[in-house]
């Protein structure tokens, strides 16, 4: 047992956020610019999740995931098995500058932009059946910004991350510390960008700091996407790592560059 509990609140994406009110209690958060955008996709073992005391919300299996990513089903067509597991991601969005609230921060240094991410698991509220998928935990790299999003009740987990190239190669290497995670990917886009017609939108459910809880509304707008080629090493022990280890597959891309986003939280 890994103990995930559903009731620990990240929060949400590598958005900035602005002091004003969605007129339900919550703040609207806008992501001003996106540097670099890409998600890990795995399956988690549901025997590894405990409930805590989240009853609003029930896990989605991958069998049943309308929405699933071609990469996770292709496992689970060969694997019945892994029908059972949970669809996770974990998200991680670098950005040029980033605002929360009054407070903006900026990464000068290109090898260590600012950056956000969101550990999710697949989830359904409790008698709508209406996607909701739950935030596991919320991650920040970068100084100051773990008090600045707590004056807004939202936890985050301090992360480091650095950004680099690969000598005489054309990948990128980032290497990212969340607790006792450690994640390195080697690799590179490939392939022809395309461009974003349609927002991608997404909805999160969890628990912030003082017992408060959030729904979130996540409508992303990046410009281009492109394939991703390269290996993903990730060491430690802790939940994240076990997790990621454990899973059949570690779907990295594709890589998400320009463009904004919103975050609209409200109280259910």
């Amino acid at each position: 047992m890994l103990g995930l509990a559903l009731a620990t609140w990240g929060a949400a994406a590598p958005l900035a956020a602005q002091a004003r009110s969605d007129g339900r209690g919550g703040q609207v958060w806008t992501l001003e610019d996106l540097s670099t955008g890409q998600c890990v996709r795995f399956l988690l073992d549901p025997g590894t999740v405990r409930r805590g005391t989240y009853d609003k919300v029930r896990l989605l299996p991958a069998g049943k995931d309308e929405r699933l990513h071609p990469a996770l089903r292709s496992v689970i067509e060969g694997q019945s098995d892994f029908g059972a597991w949970i669809p996770s991601s974990l998200c991680l969005y670098y950005g040029n500058a980033l605002s929360l609230g009054a407070r903006r921060f900026e990464g000068k240094d290109p090898r260590k932009r600012q950056m956000i991410g969101v550990w999710t698991a697949a989830a359904l509220e409790q008698g709508s059946g209406t996607r909701r998928d739950i935030l596991l935990d919320f991650v920040a790299a970068g100084r100051g910004l773990s008090s600045a999003a707590a004056n807004a009740k939202v936890k985050l987990s301090e992360a480091q991350s650095s950004v680099s190239k690969v000598p005489n190669t054309d990948n990128d290497l980032y290497q990212v510390r969340i607790g006792n995670t450690r994640l390195t990917w080697n690799g590179r886009a490939v392939g022809d960008s395309t461009r974003i017609e349609q927002p991608i939108q997404e909805a999160w459910l969890g628990k912030g700091t003082s017992g408060t809880v959030w729904r979130i509304q996540a409508t992303f707008k990046p410009e281009w996407s492109r394939p991703l080629v390269g290996m993903l090493s990730v060491e430690g022990k802790d939940d994240l790592a076990k997790a990621l280890k454990a899973s059949p597959i570690r779907f990295v891309g594709p890589v998400y560059r320009g463009g904004g986003g919103e975050l609209r939280f409200s109280r259910p």
